[in-house]
């Protein structure tokens, strides 16, 4: 996942004093992560999961649209000792791959361990009725962000 600097560093310090189980979307052009709405959910009382705000987060999604921003996932924190996704990540991840259009084949779901100030990136890929999720290196972009590279995780 190519991801600017700005934006890495907004989603550290969002969800630094928040709730876990908080997070957002990303989106961006040019398969860089260029953008991030921050969501704390609809009902945090229960830590175990975060519950996105479907009509906000929709809201966005169609003003990104308007604007040329691709939708390119979901972000959202964990306890610091939870590195990797749960048996209910999985599910959500693969239902939500299944719903997106045909052209849509990836998105990420990162994992924000705001204690550490740590991202860890996870990439669904949908082939057909077939999602398989893995790690995903992150690379940070500085400065002005003007590629046409194709996305190809390092």
């Amino acid at each position: 996942m190519k991801i600017a600097k700005k934006i890495y560093d907004e989603i550290i310090i969002k969800c630094l004093n928040m709730p876990i189980e908080t997070g957002g979307i990303l989106g961006g052009r040019n398969n860089i992560v260029s953008s991030f709405v921050f969501d704390i959910g609809l009902d945090n009382s229960s830590i175990q999961h975060y519950f996105p705000n479907i009509d906000k987060l929709n809201a966005c999604l169609m003003y990104w649209q308007s604007n040329d921003i691709q939708f390119y996932g979901i972000v959202h924190s964990h306890l610091q000792k939870e590195r990797k996704l749960s048996i209910g990540d999985l599910q959500y991840i693969r239902t939500i791959m299944l719903s997106m259009p045909k052209h849509i084949t990836f998105l990420y779901f990162p994992i924000v361990l705001p204690r550490y100030k740590e991202i860890i990136s996870y990439k669904a890929v949908r082939l057909k009725s077939e999602v398989s999720i893995i790690n995903s290196n992150i690379k940070i972009i500085n400065g002005r962000i003007e590629s046409n590279e194709e996305n190809q995780d390092e």
